[in-house]
């Protein structure tokens, strides 16, 4: 097969002809388009606020918009809990739905047994000794 493709929107990005066959997806390039004539945004410079925020200038790579605009960049939420979690920062998890938690709440398998449920194979306890008398 072989040659390169343009992408629509994802403008710059080009891939090869056998991967579009293959169903490959570009890479995600991280650029805004403006929001005047929809021409891609060539980022100029970012400056880091904090860990999880950074402000970003773009320019309309349109030379007859000429538009130039600021955007940020945020950590809203976790989707799944870090396997190396930094001790100093605590950053939120997907927010839950009443519903979902309640759901996880509901009542689970009887056949399945609970961490502290008492084990079925182990022999049931001894009675007290009686008192002598």
């Amino acid at each position: 097969m072989g040659g390169h493709f343009p992408i629509a929107g994802f403008e710059g990005t080009e891939v090869p002809g056998d991967a579009l066959l293959m169903g490959a997806q570009p890479s995600r390039t991280g650029k805004l388009r403006c929001p005047h004539c929809r021409a891609v945004g060539d980022k100029r410079s970012s400056q880091s606020v904090s860990d999880t925020h950074r402000v970003i200038h773009y320019a309309c790579s349109n030379v007859a918009c000429g538009h130039t605009w600021r955007a940020s960049e945020s950590y809203e939420y976790g989707l799944s809990p870090s396997a190396i979690p930094d001790p100093r920062v605590n950053l939120p998890l997907r927010p839950m739905a009443r519903q979902d938690v309640l759901e996880a709440m509901a009542a689970r398998d009887p056949a399945q047994p609970g961490l502290f449920d008492p084990n079925p194979i182990d022999p049931p306890p001894l009675p007290p000794p009686e008192a002598p008398g």
